[in-house]
């Protein structure tokens, strides 16, 4: 499994030593510089990227700034526009970004679509109907509402963290999930989750700031992974110097890696 932890300016230097790949948040592009830069250069140099459509920092981007982000970055991967829970508005998304503008967008790069419902017969119908327009490349989100009824739990972080491993083990199950499709993880509630997804070597990727956010908290993982999430995202930190926070982080990104790996 790969992966690539969202990092604020000061530690963008280390992103080829803690990252497998590159993680861009379009809407930083415009709001820096060094930012733009950097994914300008990993394209350059060759670098895996996917690209975010910006749901989970709350920005609602138009289709043609997302058209314009991707034209100037050409990811490998770009996460399609989805919706909170919801099948429909996603499913609709899906169908229009294949059908209707991938003639626009840079041929290089894969759709990825985000599974998005609230039963499970949600999540299968959504599945399968992507696989049948062509869709090669799946998400799953770290939150959706159906994981609390999969798997309740008196702290939701663990329903979350369970729930998307259940459901995964589900789909497996049912013989729903295709194998030879690529499939990524978005985000993590517990870090301790992806000590599960060993030998599934259909789950690709993984993105995640929480060792970062963690780490600039002044906390370490402890052997057992957290039992808490941060509520703060990579803005609050984005433009602040973490370097008295260095050693925290470095710690959590090398555990990390021995949940994932």
């Amino acid at each position: 499994m790969k992966v690539s932890h969202e990092l604020p300016l000061s530690l963008l230097q280390y992103s080829k030593t803690w990252n497998d790949y590159e993680y861009c948040l379009p809407h930083l592009l415009d709001q820096n510089e060094q930012y733009r830069i950097h994914f300008q250069k990993a394209r350059l140099d060759k670098r895996f990227i996917i690209m975010d459509n910006g749901l989970f920092e709350g920005v609602e981007h138009t289709t043609e700034d997302l058209i314009d982000k991707m034209n100037m970055i050409h990811p490998d991967i770009f996460v399609i526009p989805d919706a909170w829970n919801d099948t429909n508005t996603t499913f609709k998304n899906a169908k229009y970004w294949m059908n209707t503008l991938r003639p626009q967008l840079p041929k290089s790069t894969e759709l990825m679509v985000v599974l998005q419902g609230k039963t499970m017969d949600d999540m299968l119908s959504m599945y399968l109907g992507c696989l049948d327009m062509g869709y090669r490349h799946f998400a799953f989100n770290h939150s959706s509402v159906l994981y609390n009824d999969i798997f309740p739990h008196t702290n939701p972080q663990v329903s979350k963290m369970m729930g998307r491993i259940l459901l995964i083990s589900r789909m497996l199950s049912y013989k729903v999930l295709d194998k030879t499709a690529y499939h990524h993880l978005l985000g993590c509630s517990l870090p301790q989750e992806f000590k599960y997804y060993k030998g599934m070597d259909f789950i690709k990727s993984v993105d995640t700031s929480n060792p970062i956010i963690v780490g600039a908290q002044g906390k370490r993982y402890e052997d057992g992974g957290l039992m808490f999430k941060p509520s703060e995202k990579l803005e609050v930190y984005f433009e602040q110097d973490l370097s008295d926070r260095l050693e925290d982080i470095k710690f959590n990104v090398q555990q990390f890696k021995t949940y994932a790996k």
